[in-house]
């Protein structure tokens, strides 16, 4: 029987909120910041779209409303 080896998780440039790219922090030898796992990349996107609406803006339909 033959071991089936785990893929990994596809990696994507991280971005910062401005839409940069996200560079390596050469202080941190072990973690890779430049890029992040396609989940991780769209919860930060969700995130920083969120706080960019503002608390007055709402959704209805899939379109933002004042």
């Amino acid at each position: 029987m033959a071991l089936l080896k785990k893929k990994a998780a596809p990696k994507k440039r991280a971005k910062k909120v401005d839409g940069t790219f996200k560079a390596d922090d050469p202080s941190t030898p072990d973690v890779n910041e430049a890029f992040v796992s396609t989940d991780q990349a769209r919860r930060e996107i969700q995130r920083a779209t969120r706080s960019m609406t503002g608390s007055r803006s709402r959704r209805l339909g899939g379109k933002l409303i004042d």
